[in-house]
């Protein structure tokens, strides 16, 4: 079949279409790397949340049309209830829909006391739990509570917070990261306020049988295949909740199942699809992807572009299709927080991003294309895709590729210019 094609932007799409290229990488979006027949009006808004323009395929497209002529409409209602009947039965929990209802700034002066009492709550928990059993873990979930809270009026103060916040203790910032990341997950899911605290309360627990790791297994440590010495993390975990006795025992069945993957892989029973507890997915799709941005030692830091594509490939097999789609449509390509390579050159930090046009974000250059520390932050309006008007995002580097302080700086400047960074954003915006 020779290849014909057509560009033209989403709005153009019709269902019947062929779409063989977007104006961005097939692997950073949850689509198959070989394109996409527009069955619906649901698969373009799929994909506008990724790109603007698309290219058509002509001749497949006129395949299609040929095909679907001979088809009698009998088989085409047949179609459509099959495709109706393969929806996740967890869909229907997912009934909630928030909107942003403070900004940025506003709710970063806010979530920073929120922060700092979780730190001291997660040192409490993974410290002294494994001595003397006198963690309150019922004030570690009132401290869930707040993180939903703040993640529902808005989710980037939050996950600005864990990509720049200093720690001596690799543990104690991991399991505050995925407890943010679980809220901003069920948030995009579309989860009850009740299940949201759930998800942060149960992965914010994971890091107690963390701690009592050693250093060597935390270092081997592999998303997909994990030692035997690190997976004793999972029931230290449970045999110090249950000696604890901890009064949500729907906390404690989450993380039972929370390192089981669908296709049986997974730990300490391999049990598969259906019969792994929704929010055990959740779980463990979220830990996946922290621990592929941000793993224990970060010399091995990849960029949350990259972790995406990693969680991508693995769709359908470690993990449930539409959860994977759902999970990259609430991370984004580049969540706030994310160190970026902009085309002239320079190294920057996502601030802010536009939630109405998911393409658009705020970001602040700290390392200019001579490879020097910027000394005078501006704030610069990007676009994800690449534009002859506008410069534009090129690639998301590892946050380990600079100095952890050069993040601080630039957190502190927004502080300090709190008032002006709001009005340009909201300018910007």
């Amino acid at each position: 079949m020779e290849l014909e094609e057509r560009e033209i932007p989403i709005s153009e799409l019709k269902p019947g279409m062929y779409v063989s290229r977007l104006d961005v990488p097939w692997e950073l979006t949850s689509f198959p790397l070989q394109g996409i027949r527009i069955e619906s009006s649901k698969d373009i808004q799929r994909l506008a949340s990724y790109c603007q323009r698309v290219y058509i395929d002509l001749a497949r497209q006129r395949s299609a049309e040929k095909s679907v002529d001979t088809h009698s409409p009998t088989q085409a209602i047949s179609t459509k209830k099959s495709v109706q009947s393969t929806k996740p039965a967890w869909k229907k929990h997912c009934v909630e829909k928030y909107s942003i209802s403070t900004p940025q700034q506003k709710e970063l002066n806010a979530c920073t006391d929120i922060m700092n009492d979780l730190e001291r709550k997660v040192y409490h928990l993974c410290e002294h739990t494994l001595r003397c059993r006198s963690a309150n873990v019922v004030q570690l979930l009132d401290s869930a509570t707040q993180i939903v809270e703040s993640v529902i009026r808005n989710p980037d103060a939050l996950a600005w917070l864990c990509r720049v916040k200093k720690n001596r203790q690799p543990i104690h910032m991991h399991t505050m990261r995925l407890s943010v990341w679980g809220a901003i997950v069920g948030r995009q899911l579309g989860l009850n306020r009740y299940s949201i605290t759930h998800l942060c309360g149960a992965l914010l627990m994971t890091g107690i049988g963390k701690s009592a790791i050693p250093e060597k297994a935390l270092g081997g440590y592999s998303p997909f295949k994990c030692s035997f010495e690190y997976k004793k993390h999972l029931q230290e975990t449970l045999y110090q909740l249950k000696q604890l006795k901890i009064s949500d025992s729907n906390i404690y069945e989450t993380l039972e199942s929370y390192c089981e993957r669908i296709d049986g892989t997974g730990y300490p029973d391999g049990i598969r699809e259906n019969t792994i507890p929704f929010l055990s997915q959740v779980c463990g799709i979220t830990e996946a992807f922290e621990l592929l941005v941000n793993p224990y030692h970060m010399t091995r830091a990849i960029s949350p572009a990259h972790a995406i594509f990693f969680i991508n490939k693995f769709k359908g097999v470690l993990f449930e299709e539409t959860l994977v789609e759902e999970f990259i449509r609430a991370i984004g390509l580049y969540p706030t927080g994310t160190l970026v390579e902009i085309s002239d050159g320079q190294l920057g930090v996502i601030i802010a991003k536009n939630h109405k046009n998911k393409f658009r974000v705020s970001v602040i250059p700290i390392i200019n294309s001579q490879g020097e520390v910027i000394q005078k932050y501006t704030v610069l309006d990007l676009s994800y895709t690449k534009s002859i008007e506008h410069t534009f995002i090129r690639k998301g580097i590892p946050s380990s590729t600079i100095p952890r302080g050069l993040l601080e700086n630039a957190h502190h400047w927004m502080f300090k210019n709190g008032t002006s960074i709001k009005s340009l954003i909201d300018t910007l915006f």
